[in-house]
């Protein structure tokens, strides 16, 4: 095959495959029926799925951004009448540290919970809307052995 003859069929190629694979997306599907909201969880049931976390009284996730996770573990709620709530966590705090140690993920504050004593006043180092301040905390009650997230 001459060079000329190769650089058509090149082209040719090139043109087929741009028509091909540069055809127009579709328009979004919309569905023909609406989603419903999910139903709204109360406290009780929010404190039953987090039991690890309810003896403090808060929701609490490990925030996806980088940044976000330098400053520690995210309170997404706080159950009225607990712990956390008498100190003054309220949801989007970052808690730091708790009893002066460093948390790198829920589950260190999981951990740190379920070896509490009743009655003693922890410290935590909480950042709310970038301005750092320290809570004391009074009345953990640790879960009983059973009912404690397994490591």
């Amino acid at each position: 095959m001459s060079a000329p003859a190769a650089i058509i069929v090149i082209v040719v190629a090139l043109i087929i495959l741009f028509a091909v694979f540069n055809h127009p997306a579709p328009e979004a599907i919309q569905p023909s029926v609406q989603v419903p909201e999910p139903p709204p969880v109360d406290e009780r049931q929010i404190s039953d799925m987090y039991k690890g976390l309810s003896p403090l009284g808060i929701v609490a996730v490990f925030p996806p951004l980088l940044e976000d996770r330098q400053q520690g573990v995210r309170v997404v709620a706080v159950v009225k009448d607990t712990p956390a709530a008498r100190a003054g966590l309220k949801p989007g705090d970052f808690i730091a540290t708790f009893d002066q140690k460093y948390l790198v993920s829920p589950d260190a504050l999981t951990y740190l919970l379920a070896r509490v004593e009743p009655k003693k006043t922890y410290q935590m180092q909480v950042t709310r809307s970038g301005k750092t301040m320290k809570l004391p905390v009074t009345g953990i009650t640790p879960l009983p052995p059973e009912e404690r997230v397994k490591f």
